[in-house]
């Protein structure tokens, strides 16, 4: 249902994503300095995140962090919220989040994975967006299903 001043659709098959407008350059940033943090047993294989979905709907929950690495060593940084998360391989088996900052990062992302592996792990198709005077929001299935809200 749409109506003036909102929309609301699928996204397209394929793999849809955004970039910085060229010319332009990544906004200057501090050197990143992993600092001690919460640390805990992620509840996610952190190499999910390589999967193309996976890492968008992973941008999703946590869209003002950057990411960094690959497979089970992540790392997601928020420079303006000062919030940082990292993972790694636990020597006893699964793998440890160490997350810092007022905006918890892994948490956030690790609680948008599962509910994209609860949907069998849909391709992005399988979402959809809506967008009114409200803000915007990104869901999965049907536009009362899971979601999130994109800043504006």
């Amino acid at each position: 249902m749409t109506g003036p001043g909102e929309a609301t659709g699928r996204f397209l098959p394929g793999c849809t994503s955004f970039m910085i407008a060229r010319p332009h350059d990544r906004p200057p940033r501090p050197t990143l300095a992993l600092l001690p943090g919460e640390e805990r047993p992620s509840l996610i294989d952190p190499a999910k995140l390589d999967d193309w979905t996976g890492g968008w709907v992973a941008r999703l929950a946590a869209p003002s962090a950057e990411r960094m690495g690959a497979g089970p060593e992540q790392i997601l940084w928020d420079v303006s919220a000062g919030s940082q998360a990292r993972t790694a391989p636990n020597p006893k088996g699964g793998w440890t989040a160490v997350q810092r900052g007022p905006v918890r990062l892994w948490d956030r992302v690790e609680h948008a994975v599962q509910l994209w592996q609860a949907a069998d792990e849909p391709h992005q198709e399988r979402f959809g967006i809506t967008v009114s005077a409200a803000g915007q929001r990104v869901w999965l299935g049907t536009e009362d299903g899971p979601g999130w809200n994109l800043p504006i």
